[in-house]
Parts: structure tokens; C-alpha cells; sequence
């Protein structure tokens, strides 16, 4: 059965450039748009811990005094936390129980009978789908019921990191049939644009977008780190590392129990702070047992603390798009080490420097290593012990987050979007 709530979002021209971004050109420029609010209808398979749930719910928000606009989600895997809390109330959102993160052939053809149902209902002018399993369902859908323009974002991607070789191969071939019933395709950051149009051909280059994510960034700066220390149990004689995320194979816990065990095994001044859960949490705490240099928190809804606690922020990703922990880290003023994987290249700002017997490269906020401890641990110690440049690191970092990271910047280049694709769409 579908849950459903019952009406609520308009500009003009891109260019493309040859760094391979669509910018967006003046606004003062566009014509004149008709006064009726277009209809979009926005798709995801669940409000999981994570990035693509947290730009979703804000969209779904923000967009409304522009557009009309309708959400549409599915279930929550089991022992999944969720982020429906996110959403300012339940209006216009309908929800699919029969949508979830698992593949099922009756499952997901009942969601997409659904799904087609309800576009056929709403009409809508825009169909957008934000993760795999909806991008799969609701284009497909979204095909079936004539939607005019149809939207994809790809938050991360599944093409590395995740399946073996045959199941990826699969994936892949999925989504290249999905690029080709797509009006758009939103990818977050430069190097996914790159991945999705040059590498995996998922859609023509002509067809993919860049729009980076939005957040509310300015609190992230705003707490006091004594009083945030004392709450949480550490001393001021503590280096504070953060780490927040999704614990699942993709984010690499086993790497980070060998970071925090090899920092305890240099009995260092370096505390790890864990924030998260996920299944394999029993395997971090197994492979940390006897540390005495962690501290797992669990999930937390308010990361403002953590930030203002720590010292600087950690990823140990097999893959990502764009990183949520590290934007957060970088707007409380923090400098990053990361694994160099994914969109989190484009987080690292120039000069970009290398580092001696292969440990990585320094950029201006962070520092980007290999998939390996001692690459991880090895720039860990240099913020640790050089406090002038992880302020310089995390000055810049910020600055950086606040320009490039904005919610309003977000919402103003989907805007935009939005009403390009459908004054192509009327000629």
C-alpha cells in the first residue's frame, strides 16, 4: 500500500566550459518564467543514515516556493538508521514499503507498478531520483508514464568498491540503459562528472551536470572545544581524530582499527573519535579490543559537538562521491586526512605537494594517502605535530566549505536546472 499526503517549486541557461562544468550564467539574463509552480516529483529508496538522505530531505524542503514538489521513499534495511527526522513534516511524502535496499524481483516490481501509479496521478513536469535502486525504478517509471524531463543524481557510485567483477559489469550495464532515459544526470563533484561521462560512460557528457551538495555549514564553527571536550570525556593534551560514517564495507573499518591500532602501539597523544554504526561495527570493535585510544559513540544527530571536540577529521573509504564528514569537518575550521579515492579529490585545494616514499600528496586543507595505515597514521602525526599548519590547513579548509558547500547555492543551480530542462522541453 502507498502512505500518501497530498500539492508544492522555477530559471534560465548553462554553459560549458572546458574544465567540463555546466556554470550557471546570469540570472538577470533568463526570460521571463510562467507564474505556475512545475511539479517535481522526487525519488529515493530510503532516508538512511548518509549524504544522499540529508540532500534530499533539504531539497524536498527548500524548493517548495518555486516548485510543487512530492517525495517518494522506500523502506529502511534492517538495523539501518533513520533520517526522517530530516523532513519538516510527512505532507506530500508517500512511502513504499515495497522500495528497499535489497534486490527482489516481486518487490521491485510491485515498487515500480507503484511508482508508475503515482506519476501517473501527480503528472508531473520533473521526475528527479537520487540513489541507485530509485534511479533504476523511478526512471524506469518515470519513462513508462511520459514524464518530460527526467533527473538523476548520482551521490557515490557502485562501480568500484562495492560487488565483485560480474556484479559490477551488470550494474554498469543497468545504468548506461538509465543514462539513456534520462533528460540529466547531477553528478557531485568534478572527478564523479569525469568518472560517470569518461570512464564508465554511464551517460554522453553532453547529458552530465555538476552540482555540488549543499549543507547548513555556519553552526559548525560556533562551539566552545573546551566545554565540547569536557562532555565528551577528553583532555586538552588529547589529539582529537574524527571519524563519522556509515559502517559498511565500502567505508573500511578494518583500516581504521589498523590506523588506531598503530597509533596505540606508538603509545601517541592520538585519540580516535567514532561516530556511526552499521554492520560492521562488531568487526571494528573486535579488531580495537584492548585500544584504549578509541571511543565508539554511535549514531549522533547533532555532529556539532564532535566537530568542535576535534582536532581534525579521518576517511578511510574504499570509495566515495562527496564526502558529508569531510565537508562538516572543514566548516568547524579542521584540516583532513584521507584515503584518495573518488570525489574527495576535489576536496583537496592546490598547491598539492608529494610526499617523501609514497605516503600521499599534502594540498592546502588536508592530505590525501593511500589505502594503507602507515600512509594514514604518517599524515595523521604531521597535523599532530605541527599546530600552525593544521591551523593554516583548517582556516583554508573552511573557507573553502562555506563557498563551495552552501545550501542556498544548492538550491539556486537545481533551480536553475529545473527550469532549463523544461524550456528545452517546450521547444
Amino acid at each position: 500500500m502507498v502512505q500518501a499526503e497530498a500539492p508544492s517549486h522555477s530559471c534560465s541557461q548553462y554553459s560549458y566550459l572546458t574544465r567540463k562544468r555546466y556554470v550557471l550564467s546570469d540570472p538577470s539574463q533568463s526570460q521571463a518564467q510562467p507564474t505556475a509552480r512545475p511539479k517535481v516529483v522526487r525519488i529515493i529508496a530510503r532516508l538512511n543514515v548518509g549524504g544522499a538522505a540529508r540532500q534530499v530531505c533539504s531539497l524536498h524542503e527548500k524548493l517548495t516556493g518555486s516548485f510543487e514538489t512530492r517525495l517518494i521513499i522506500g523502506c529502511l534495511a534492517p538495523g539501518e538508521q533513520d533520517m526522517s527526522y530530516l523532513l519538516p513534516s510527512d505532507h506530500n511524502v508517500y512511502r513504499l514499503p515495497q522500495m528497499s535496499r535489497e534486490v527482489s524481483f516481486w518487490r521491485d516490481g510491485a515498487a515500480l507498478w507503484q511508482i508508475f501509479k503515482l506519476l501517473r496521478r501527480e503528472r508531473p513536469e520533473i521526475v528527479h531520483t537520487h540513489t541507485a535502486k530509485a534511479g533504476v525504478l523511478g526512471r524506469t517509471a518515470a519513462w513508462l508514464a511520459r514524464v518530460p524531463v527526467v533527473v538523476h543524481t548520482y551521490h557515490g557510485h557502485v562501480f568500484y568498491g562495492y560487488f565483485n567483477r560480474t556484479k559490477t559489469r551488470m550494474y554498469l550495464a543497468v545504468e548506461r540503459l538509465m543514462g539513456r532515459l534520462s533528460t540529466q544526470v547531477i553528478a557531485v563533484s568534478e572527478s564523479q562528472r569525469e568518472e560517470l561521462a569518461m570512464k564508465y560512460r554511464v551517460a554522453v557528457p553532453e547529458k552530465v551536470t555538476i552540482v555540488h551538495n549543499g549543507f547548513e555549514l555556519e553552526h559548525f564553527s560556533a562551539g566552545s572545544r573546551q566545554d565540547a571536550r569536557r562532555a565528551l570525556g577528553f583532555g586538552e593534551d588529547v589529539f582529537l581524530v574524527a571519524w563519522a560514517g556509515r559502517m559498511v564495507p565500502v567505508k573500511d573499518v578494518q583500516l581504521l582499527a589498523s590506523v588506531v591500532r598503530k597509533a596505540a602501539e606508538s603509545q601517541s597523544r592520538i585519540c580516535f573519535l567514532i561516530v556511526g554504526d552499521g554492520t560492521d561495527k562488531p568487526a571494528l570493535e573486535s579488531m580495537t579490543q584492548g585500544c584504549t585510544n578509541i571511543r565508539l559513540l554511535g549514531w549522533r544527530e547533532d555532529m556539532a559537538p564532535i566537530w568542535s571536540a576535534a582536532d581534525m577529521a579521518l576517511l578511510t573509504s574504499r570509495n566515495e562521491g562527496t564526502p558529508t564528514a569531510l565537508i562538516e569537518g572543514m566548516a568547524a575550521g579542521l584540516p583532513f586526512v584521507t584515503t584518495d579515492v573518488g570525489g574527495v579529490r576535489d576536496l583537496a585545494l592546490a598547491p598539492l605537494e608529494d610526499l617523501p616514499d609514497g605516503m600521499g600528496r599534502k594540498a592546502a586543507n588536508g592530505f590525501l594517502t593511500p589505502r594503507t595505515p602507515e600512509a594514514l597514521f604518517y599524515c595523521i602525526e604531521r597535523i599532530a605535530n605541527d599546530s600552525e599548519a593544521a591551523r593554516r590547513m583548517g582556516s583554508v579548509g573552511r573557507a573553502f566549505a562555506l563557498a563551495t558547500f552552501s545550501v542556498q547555492r544548492q538550491v539556486a543551480e537545481i533551480s536553475l536546472l529545473y527550469n532549463v530542462l523544461l524550456a528545452r522541453n517546450r521547444l
